[in-house]
């Protein structure tokens, strides 16, 4: 718990400042060691406690990159939180069969933000997760979609999380936290909306998810960011394309000259992103994983090829003995195999 205490206090008085944080845990090996050596000198008076106090009082939790509760898939990426805050009725879960990140202009046609609801709503159908940021427009038709399918959304936003903003969807939070999803901050309480976050914010959207698709991108749009970091991690970007005319397209159109993947119905992701979870299984069979087990498949399948026991036990966290345990019972169900080089995705 000291951990969590005083990384806190620490995003605090570093104003989230992502170097300033990785060269404190570098040099002092753990956060509460880098508070005591250095909270003389931060200018404001930061009492960890009370700090604390307040995220209890707002029922925010804190996972740590270190813990088996942070997303594996996001702990992969370039630059991760050193820790998120977490609004949600459980701990954040590890989507079954897979997820997706949503993204699109906040002033989206009536098109495109029915296209966004359709395809939300079918891919959570399929118990896929649906990651967006709760901005106004194509996330907002992202995250409502899921709900109506009674799937899990996660929203990623740029501020504390003890204001919703934009304040138009404290409602649409609220729904999703209901519905069993997740609003997600790398930002302390207090935190204030500035332009930069909301850049840093777009690596975790992507970050969160096996894939990103883009509905309505214009150029300079913050989704073609979002899109970029998901590319840098070696995630696929889908495209819905539009019309050569309409300017809300032709950040769009870029992705897809760059190498993104066109594409039209909801079923073209299904089949992709079931596919690369294990192309002999379906989305039913995937389902009927535990947690544990999911954790397992999943970080080999983000791997995008062979995994050792070790390197799985490190990305998981899960202690050898049960690593071991639910590796045999993966490979006695066919979802994984070992070759020469450790452990893969089974394909017949």
């Amino acid at each position: 718990m000291n951990e969590k205490i005083f990384y806190n206090a620490l995003n605090i008085a570093s104003d989230s400042n992502y170097a300033k944080l990785s060269s404190l845990l570098k040099k002092h090996q753990s956060w509460e060691n880098a508070w005591q050596k250095t909270n003389t000198l931060f200018e404001s008076k930061i009492d960890p406690r009370r700090e604390w106090e307040k995220l209890e009082r707002h029922k925010i939790e804190l996972v740590l990159e270190s813990e088996p509760e942070y997303p594996f898939l996001l702990r992969e990426t370039q630059s991760p939180p050193f820790g998120i805050y977490v609004l949600g009725k459980e701990k954040v879960a590890i989507p079954k069969s897979g997820s997706v990140a949503i993204v699109g202009t906040r002033k989206a046609t009536e098109n495109g933000r029915e296209i966004a609801r359709n395809f939300s709503l079918n891919l959570a159908t399929l118990k896929i997760q649906i990651v967006s940021g709760l901005a106004i427009g194509i996330d907002t038709e992202a995250h409502l979609g899921t709900i109506e399918a009674r799937g899990q959304t996660i929203a990623v936003v740029a501020t504390g999380l003890d204001t919703i903003y934009p304040k138009l969807n404290e409602k649409v939070a609220k729904k999703i936290i209901e519905a069993g999803g997740f609003v997600i901050s790398e930002y302390p309480v207090g935190a204030p909306a500035l332009p930069y976050r909301f850049l840093e914010r777009n690596r975790i959207v992507s970050g969160l998810a096996d894939a990103t698709l883009v509905i309505e991108a214009p150029e300079k749009s913050g989704s073609l960011v979002t899109a970029k970091f998901a590319a840098e991690a070696g995630r696929t970007v889908y495209v819905i394309p539009g019309s050569i005319n309409h300017p809300n397209y032709r950040g769009s159109h870029a992705l897809i000259r760059d190498g993104a993947i066109l594409v039209t119905r909801p079923e073209e992701i299904i089949e992709d992103l079931i596919g690369k979870y294990n192309p002999t299984k379906t989305s039913s069979e995937l389902s009927l994983l535990s947690d544990e087990e999911m954790r397992i498949v999943s970080a080999i399948q983000a791997s995008g090829g062979t995994l050792t026991i070790d390197k799985i036990i490190e990305l998981t966290n899960l202690n050898a003995k049960t690593t071991n345990q639910l590796v045999s019972l993966l490979l006695i169900k066919k979802f994984i195999k070992e070759t020469d080089l450790g452990y893969t995705i089974y394909s017949s």
